[in-house]
C-alpha cells in the first residue's frame, strides 16, 4: 500500500501547512512552522517520532516537544535545519535550491 506524493503536496485530510513554512529561511516569506505543521509533516512523510528523530539526528523525545503544544512547559521549537529536512524527506521541497541573497 504505498502512494507516491506529489513534489509540493502539502494537504493531507483537509489539513495544509501553514503558508510560508516551505520557504528557505533567507526568503522574507519564510514562517517558522507551528508545532500543527510538525505534526501534519510526519503524517505525510509516513514518519514516525521516532523514525523522524533518527532522520535528523535527535532522539524521539525532542520530536515530542517539537510537537507539544507551545503553551506546555515542554514545548521546543523545531529547528529550521530538521524543519527543512524532514520536509526533502516528504518530498515537499527540492533538495537543492538556488538561493538568491537578499
Amino acid at each position: 500500500m504505498t502512494e507516491e506524493k506529489g513534489i509540493y503536496e502539502t494537504q493531507t485530510q483537509g489539513e495544509k501547512l501553514t503558508q510560508g513554512t516551505l520557504e528557505p529561511f533567507a526568503s522574507p516569506n519564510y514562517h517558522p512552522p507551528k508545532e500543527s505543521d510538525v505534526r501534519l509533516l510526519l503524517r505525510i512523510a509516513g514518519l514516525t517520532g521516532a523514525e523522524a528523530g533518527k532522520l535528523v539526528g535527535v532522539d524521539a523525545r525532542s520530536v515530542r516537544r517539537w510537537c507539544a503544544p507551545p503553551d506546555t512547559s515542554n514545548h521546543r521549537p523545531i529547528p529550521y535545519s530538521a524543519w527543512r529536512l524532514l520536509l526533502i524527506e516528504a518530498g515537499l521541497v527540492p533538495g537543492k535550491q538556488n538561493i538568491q541573497e537578499p
